[in-house]
């Protein structure tokens, strides 16, 4: 959280200094009606991500990379294939998910093709299907330009106002004092308005999210059954563990939607059982999202529960 709260003043103190000319040769300019182009995207995204690798949540864990990777990456290929991801934004953008070791049940798209995914939504997932189906939606907000389209109607906020932006929504979802350190002013809060997708947009994320995933391989069934997830963690009193719900409310349509494009007589969504690959990986997760002497206790006695019912047995 300090890294967030400092890293809006990396890109506000400039301002302060009389530096406007340095900043935007750095940083792209917004047009005035058409959308912000695949490079201009790229170079904000870039500044955007260089932030969180700094920040202390950021976990480079081979383990959790090479099995988020093994999804990741036939997505993308499907995403080629079906002509979603153009030549020129497969070239420019970086296309690249950045773990972190946050607790909650999130996952969220940058500018630039950057991706956010907390070890706490993959430690949820029951399945792979239910994995793909999340980084499937997020994918297609980045393929449809969502994000772009999005900033093209700040055209009066300069980038670096967006940037901050950008950071202090993610600090939100983690601690509300250090999210509105953040987000400060009148055009901060329009801009955080324009920046959450609309239904429209989330909508069709959702149809091309699903077609990706379902060419990739996965099956449709994990849509349903992530969508049954959210639903039911919806239902209970928000204690901020699920922050995915606040960026993208669940609604009937959408449900409704997903439920249909299942094939005709496909059995209705039944509680997945996840193979031993999948639950070692999500045991991992939750592992490394609490690292605290404590929790290292809890886990412990947990195991040695396990093994005395197991040898009684």
């Amino acid at each position: 959280m300090i890294t967030l709260f400092f890293a809006a003043i990396c890109l506000t103190l400039p301002i302060a200094l009389n530096a406007q000319g340095a900043i935007a040769n750095a940083l792209p300019l917004l047009g005035d009606s058409s959308d912000m182009s695949a490079s201009a995207e790229r170079r904000l995204g870039d500044r955007i991500a260089s932030e969180l690798y700094r920040d202390p949540d950021f976990i480079d864990d081979p383990v959790l990379t090479d099995y988020v990777q093994g999804i990741w990456q036939p997505l993308l290929a499907s995403a080629r294939a079906r002509g979603d991801l153009t030549p020129e934004l497969d070239e420019r953008f970086a296309w690249r998910i950045i773990l972190g070791r946050d607790r909650s049940v999130n996952a969220f798209a940058l500018p630039g093709g950057y991706f956010g995914l907390h070890l706490g939504l993959l430690a949820v997932v029951s399945s792979r299907d239910e994995l793909a189906s999340v980084l499937g939606h997020e994918l297609s907000h980045v393929t449809q330009r969502h994000i772009s389209r999005l900033i093209s109607k700040s055209n009066q906020q300069t980038p670096w106002m967006i940037g901050a932006m950008v950071l202090g929504a993610l600090a939100a979802n983690k601690s509300p004092d250090a999210g509105n350190a953040l987000i400060v002013g009148g055009q901060a809060l329009s801009v955080q308005g324009q920046l959450n997708f609309s239904r429209d947009m989330e909508r069709e994320a959702d149809r091309i999210g699903f077609g990706l995933m379902t060419q990739a391989g996965f099956e449709a069934q994990g849509f349903v059954s992530m969508f049954d997830k959210l639903q039911q963690a919806a239902r209970l009193n928000d204690s901020g563990a699920y922050p995915y719900l606040r960026s993208h409310p669940l609604t009937t349509e959408r449900i409704a939607d997903m439920q249909s494009r299942l094939p005709l007589g496909a059995p209705q969504a039944a509680a997945a059982s996840p193979g031993m690959t999948h639950a070692m990986l999500t045991a991992r997760a939750r592992v490394l999202s609490n690292p605290g002497v404590d929790a290292l206790r809890g886990w412990l006695a947990q195991a040695d529960d396990a093994g005395l019912a197991k040898s009684r047995a």
